[in-house]
């Protein structure tokens, strides 16, 4: 066994054999002249020794690196300190390559650095691949700033990271959003268990949904996932917000359906008034000859004949005069009746004594298992003539009769002052929004269906049974509101059998629409 402390001169042979197979070895002076190289400096510079001996590391310079750079690192090894570092050098083809580098200071036996000895290792693959590494961040990178939210979660749901503009659409800090579950994220439409299953499955991989933000406003987004190269197999999740575009597509279906609407009550208007025109010129004729046949039934000898005569020619006045009005709201709903064309813009009446004489009216014909209840703000005033406030509120009442006919129960009467966000008109289908004077009359009667309400204040349509109603009431408040720049909003429920009717009329000229 060999005690010395020094290698034995056969290991020393083959560990300076390895390290020049591996490592670029140069000795330089102290002015950094090169004094040696090895074969693997030559190999991978593309010099030769003669080309490299006597000149400088100038000859392999690639400019990536400062004047600074090199001065940092000729202070550090004239100051007896070992230099490390990477360095990238340019091979004579003009090709860069990239080294580790350790540059050593040499002394004598007097501690007086004579010469420099520098050891480097090839490490160009290493410095691409990290390249390529930072590339993909950097698409990575960009591919979040195109996207308006980005988050990874892991099979069960839970949120593992996040982007900022995550953050943002959610309402949730980082923090939060980490102690969750995507799965929490609710909505009208949020995403549910059987759309995740599908993603783990990797079907399905897009989804519009509804989320909740922290503050409760809900904004409508396209979900896209995708399976993360990660060995946990998480899964990326994209969300871009597509809640202008619901918006718009909303706001284009509610156009159609005006437009639908519009042409639907123009064609039924066009042959209401024709039918009205032509049967009220009928009617002229028949109430004409019928009170002639009047006339001349009183200078006839009184008996029984006559009076049966006279008695035959009341009967026909009095359906006449009843056709004559039915007519009458057939033209105003067609907004034929000449007054309409004449009739000057509603001027201020105080409402509420108004609508206390009307329900005292009504309220004479009801029985005793009815009850009407005034809730009313007496400083408010409608723009609306008496008269059509009159037809309006009667029409409503008598209506809400008739739903709880059979039990009987509450109407209730308000006059309020409402703020609304927005809402769409159920006659009209407008979407307004601002302050308006609301006047509501509620029932507990049977309810009105969904599909219903919409056809309502068509003309003609009724949901009494033959011979209860002309189908005329709603069409003639739907004309008499909207003529005095009003609204109507129809609330019912008929699980709990209740139905409101909302006249919204507004405070001002100032409408909102």
């Amino acid at each position: 066994m060999n005690s010395s402390n020094k290698f034995p001169l056969t290991y020393s042979d083959d560990l300076m054999r390895a390290l020049n197979n591996a490592a670029i070895i140069t000795e330089t002076d102290l002015q950094g002249v090169i004094t040696y190289a090895n074969d693997k400096f030559c190999e991978i510079s593309g010099y030769s020794q003669q080309e490299l001996l006597g000149s400088t590391h100038s000859i392999v310079n690639s400019d990536t690196h400062s004047t600074e750079f090199f001065h940092e690192m000729w202070q550090t090894i004239r100051s007896h300190t070992v230099w490390f570092g990477e360095i990238c050098n340019r091979k004579k083809t003009g090709k860069l390559y990239w080294l580790q580098a350790i540059i050593l200071p040499i002394t004598d036996k007097d501690g007086t650095i004579y010469k420099y000895v520098a050891i480097r290792f090839d490490i160009t693959k290493r410095k691409k691949e990290e390249e390529a590494a930072q590339n993909r961040a950097t698409l990575y990178r960009a591919v979040l700033e195109v996207t308006d939210g980005f988050c990874r979660v892991d099979y069960s749901g839970n949120f593992l990271e996040m982007s900022d503009g995550y953050c943002t659409l959610s309402g949730y800090s980082r923090e939060e959003l980490l102690g969750m579950n995507i799965l929490q994220m609710g909505g009208v439409v949020p995403l549910n268990l059987v759309q995740f299953s599908l993603m783990l499955e990797g079907q399905g991989k897009t989804f519009e949904i509804e989320q909740n933000r922290k503050d409760n406003s809900v904004h409508n987004v396209e979900v896209t996932v995708s399976y993360s190269s990660l060995k946990d197999g998480s899964l990326f999740v994209f969300v871009h917000d597509i809640t202008e575009r619901k918006n718009l597509e909303k706001h284009n279906k509610l156009l159609l359906l005006q437009v639908a609407h519009m042409q639907k009550i123009d064609s039924i208007g066009r042959l209401t008034a024709g039918i009205s025109h032509d049967f009220n010129n009928l009617l002229a004729g028949v109430l004409g000859y019928t009170e002639l046949s009047q006339f001349i039934s009183e200078e006839l000898p009184a008996n029984d004949l006559t009076i049966d005569l006279q008695r035959n020619l009341n009967q026909i006045k009095k359906a006449a005069n009843r056709a004559a009005a039915l007519i009458a709201q057939m033209m105003t709903y067609c907004r034929q009746e000449k007054n309409d064309f004449q009739r000057s813009t509603p001027e201020r009446k105080v409402t509420h004594p108004l609508i206390r004489e009307i329900v005292a009216m009504v309220r004479v014909g009801l029985t005793e298992k009815f009850h009407i209840e005034l809730e009313l703000d007496e400083t408010l005033d409608i723009f609306i003539d008496a008269s059509d406030l009159h037809q309006v509120l009667t029409n409503l009442l008598v209506n809400a009769r008739d739903a709880m006919r059979a039990k009987g129960g509450v109407i209730q009467v308000k006059l309020a002052l409402v703020e609304l966000e927005s809402a769409v008109c159920n006659a009209c289908l407008e979407n307004i929004q601002g302050e308006f004077i609301e006047l509501s009359v509620s029932d507990s009667g049977t309810g009105i269906e969904e599909g219903t309400i919409t056809k309502i204040f068509d003309p003609f349509f009724t949901t009494k049974s033959v011979g209860e109603g002309t189908g005329l009431g709603l069409s003639m408040v739907c004309g008499i509101v909207h003529r005095s720049h009003g609204h109507i909003f129809v609330e019912s429920n008929p699980s709990e059998a209740t139905t409101t009717f909302r006249l919204l009329f507004p405070v001002s000229s100032n409408v909102k629409n």
